[in-house]
This record gives C-alpha cells, sequence and structure tokens, in this order.
C-alpha cells in the first residue's frame, strides 16, 4: 500500500548489468536471454517465448499452471516464464536497453507510458486490428485501461488489470457503532462522520464526544500513510494534478487546495494513527487486527476473504458528488527486438486473456459481469457488487515519458513533508507547483 517506488537507471550501472543480464538466467526460464525466437529443442517447432514478470513464489506457481495449459494447446509458442520481483523495473530496462532481454514482459502503467514512447515495446495496433482473438478487441477495454499502452493513436500493450481503490470496512465494528454500512450516497461528509464514531479512546469516548481523549486512541475510524494517494481526492472535489494537455500542474487550484486541507488533517488525526505508530504496528496489519475500522485498498486485496465481517465499498464521492477513484493498471507489452514478434503476439493475447479470467478486475467491460466474477472469486462475492461499480469512475494517474521526474518531485518534496512531518500544504505547494510545470515542460 506504499506509493509506487521510482527506479532511476545510471548509465555505468546499466552497462554492467547488462553485461550479467546476457548471461543469465533465473526463475523457470531456460536462460536463453537472447531476445526469444529460439527453438524448443523438442522437435515440436514451436517458438520459446520467453516471459518476464515480478511474480513471486506463489503467484508464479499459479502463473505456470496458465502457461501449462496454453503451452499444450499452442502449436506455435512455449512460454517460458522468468518470474523474479527483485529490483524488477531496474532490471527489465537493464535488459531492454541492450539487446537482451525476454520477448514479453509485465508491464505497470507508469513504465508502459515511458516505453510506449522510447520505441521500447512493440507496435500492436494493426495485429489487433486484424485479430478476432477476444482479448484483441479494444472496444471491449474499459477507456481507462488502454491509455497508458497508448502513444500518438498507437497501442504498445493490453492491460490484465485494472484494479480500482476500494474501501474496505469491518461491519462488526460499524454494527457496535451502530452505523449504517456505506451505500451510494456517501461523500466526505458522510465518511468524515463515520469515522469519529468509529474512533475511540481506552474508555470508550468517540472522537465526536467532548469527554475524548485523542492521547489514548484504543481504535481508529481511517488510516492513512500517504496511500490511498492524494490525488483520488482532489479528483474527487473537481481538481486535478496534471492538466489534459501536460503543460500545468494545477495543484493551487482551489478545488485541489481543499482536497490537500481535507487529506492533511486526515494525517493529522484523531481519526488515523500517527505514523509512527503505523510503523510500528504495520499498516494494513492494524486493520486486520480490528484498531482501524475503514481502510482503503485495491480490488484484489485478500481483506475481504481472509477477514470475517470485512466487505469492500466503494470509496466515497466529493462534496459535489463527483465519484472517482485510483486505478493501478497493470498489463504486458513485447519487446520490440524479438525474433518472432508474430509468435510473440499470439502469445501476448492468449495469455492476457487467461489472467482477466484469472485476476480482479479484468479490464474488460464484457468480463464485469456479476455472476462470472463470482464464480471466478466466489470469496469476494460479497465485494464484487461495489468493485464492477468502481470501474466506471477509476482513474489512472496521468502518466508520461518523463512522469518519473515529475513523480519524484511530488512525492518527496510536497507528500512526504505532509504525510511525515505535518507540513502545511499551502506552505509547500507555490514553490513544488513551479517544479511541477518545470518538468512538464522540458
Amino acid at each position: 500500500m506504499k506509493p509506487f517506488s521510482l527506479f532511476k537507471s545510471v548509465c555505468a550501472i546499466i552497462l554492467t548489468l547488462a553485461i550479467t543480464a546476457c548471461s543469465s538466467g533465473s526463475g523457470s526460464g531456460n536462460g536463453d536471454s537472447g531476445g526469444g525466437g529460439q527453438s524448443s529443442g523438442e522437435g515440436s517447432g514451436k517458438v520459446t517465448i520467453r516471459l518476464a514478470t515480478w511474480a513471486g513464489a506463489d503467484e508464479a506457481k499459479e502463473l505456470q499452471q496458465i502457461l501449462d495449459k496454453l503451452n499444450n494447446q499452442s502449436s506455435t509458442y512455449q512460454i517460458i516464464q522468468d518470474s523474479n520481483p527483485a529490483e524488477y523495473d531496474t532490471r527489465l530496462l537493464t535488459q531492454l536497453t541492450g539487446q537482451s532481454g525476454p520477448d514479453l514482459f509485465w508491464i505497470s502503467a507508469q513504465r508502459a507510458a515511458q516505453f510506449s514512447s522510447q520505441n521500447v515495446m512493440l507496435d500492436i495496433t494493426e495485429r489487433l486490428k486484424g485479430s478476432d482473438h477476444p482479448a484483441a478487441n479494444t472496444e471491449d477495454y474499459y477507456e481507462a485501461s488502454l491509455q497508458p499502452f497508448t502513444y500518438k493513436d498507437k497501442i504498445y500493450g493490453l492491460p490484465w488489470l485494472q484494479q480500482p481503490i476500494m474501501l474496505y470496512v469491518n461491519k462488526a465494528l460499524f454494527d457496535e457503532a451502530g452505523i449504517d454500512y456505506p451505500d451510494e450516497s456517501w461523500n466526505w461528509d458522510d465518511f468524515i462522520h463515520a469515522a469519529k464514531k468509529l474512533t475511540k479512546d481506552t474508555s470508550g469516548a468517540t472522537a465526536d464526544d467532548p469527554a475524548f481523549n485523542a492521547n489514548a486512541v484504543a481504535q481508529w475510524g481511517f488510516t492513512v500513510n500517504g496511500w490511498p494517494p492524494v490525488q483520488m481526492f482532489i479528483w474527487q472535489n473537481g481538481g486535478e494534478v496534471i492538466t489534459e494537455d501536460f503543460r500545468e500542474s494545477p495543484i493551487d487550484s482551489p478545488e485541489s487546495l481543499e482536497a490537500f486541507r481535507f487529506y492533511a488533517d486526515l494525517i493529522n488525526g484523531p481519526l488515523t494513527p500517527s505514523q509512527q505508530v503505523i510503523r510500528d504496528r504495520g499498516f494494513d496489519q492494524m486493520f486486520r487486527s480490528g484498531q482501524v475500522a475503514m481502510f482503503m485498498g485495491g480490488a484484489a486485496d485478500d481483506l475481504d476473504s481472509t477477514i470475517d465481517h470485512v466487505q469492500a465499498y466503494r470509496v466515497p464521492a466529493g462534496p459535489g458528488g463527483i465519484k472517482a477513484t485510483f486505478g493501478d493498471i497493470l498489463g504486458m507489452g513485447i519487446n520490440a527486438k524479438t525474433k518472432n514478434p508474430d509468435a510473440a503476439f499470439e502469445a501476448l493475447v492468449d495469455l492476457t486473456d487467461a489472467i482477466h479470467h484469472w485476476k480482479i478486475m479484468p479490464p474488460r467491460t464484457s468480463l464485469a459481469d456479476l455472476k462470472k466474477l463470482q464464480e471466478m472469486h466466489p470469496k469476494k462475492s460479497h465485494s464484487l457488487k461495489a468493485i464492477i461499480a468502481s470501474m466506471e469512475h477509476a482513474r489512472p494517474y496521468r502518466y508520461f515519458a518523463n512522469y518519473p521526474d515529475w513523480d519524484n518531485i511530488f512525492w518527496n518534496q510536497l507528500m512526504d513533508p505532509i504525510v511525515n512531518a505535518g507540513t502545511d500544504p499551502e506552505e509547500l505547494i507555490p514553490q513544488v507547483k513551479k517544479l511541477l510545470d518545470g518538468v512538464l515542460n522540458k
């Protein structure tokens, strides 16, 4: 639940790592790092397609079951996975910058926007138009999910997940406080009202009680540590952090300033634990243990499937009724240097479709079907209606080629002081805005 980590590439390091990358294999791979295109060596005539992912051990095992099925069905390719989450972006950038690298690779929305503009990913626009594969039908995707993979009207990859932020609620604590569960009408005021009723000191007094002791809190209504992102609240209030034409960062607009104040007030308590308490006890662990009543996390989180009485709801709307939530988008692209683009494309659409039937939430409208999803994810069945509804209002960040530079400034010089030092946003925004605008106008 931490803000996205950003990796900087240093030329000397890239040159050093590239030498290593050209001579090594890892994970479930076969050791071939030469951009794919090798024979499987089994006399099948299949092309070996090397896939790089950040999957951990358990996820990689589940993925391998999918790959085994696809490999058995295909007469064209044999996908070999190379899964390693350690410094994934750095390793991938090193490989793709040189002559080595996988044929297919998982990629975040941020990197997709960056790579699409740098000719690192293969342009698949015409291949998509000429394919009748369900996963190749771009009209079926939520519009926001394709944005990071689109550059100058060309498509360079496909999303396999669009994960909206949801409001996870401990219903037992709501029942104990006599509060109705969130509904479609919930806005910031309703959220704060509930958070006050759900924040209690050691004597049982709630935060809206004059006898409440803010120095002896036993249960908090909510928690925040830079996550969920402030951008989501700015959108809900009608503001923006990057204009559509990528010319300005209007973080000083009245709408943005009001959202920053709302966010800062949450951080400064008493409805949320201090940052030190969060570090000591664990961010989501405090929700899991019942010390926090409401938590905002991704739709794929297991909070509602592993904790009793927990359900996911849509995040509250802004004061004016604007519904918006952040949508984390993950996808897959093809190495522009692959030796077998046709086989790689076939593997791309097959695997993308398979992941759509594995992960929550698939970024295709045809798969946003309650009954289908309940069959695929029975443990989350009670939350799926809200998750589907949230997809209509899920937004990614407005990524662009130099977004990592912009985000470094936004986090290090604005959000980190607000979150960890309690700095007033209005003290920082005038100077930070100039720096952010400078990145946009390079």
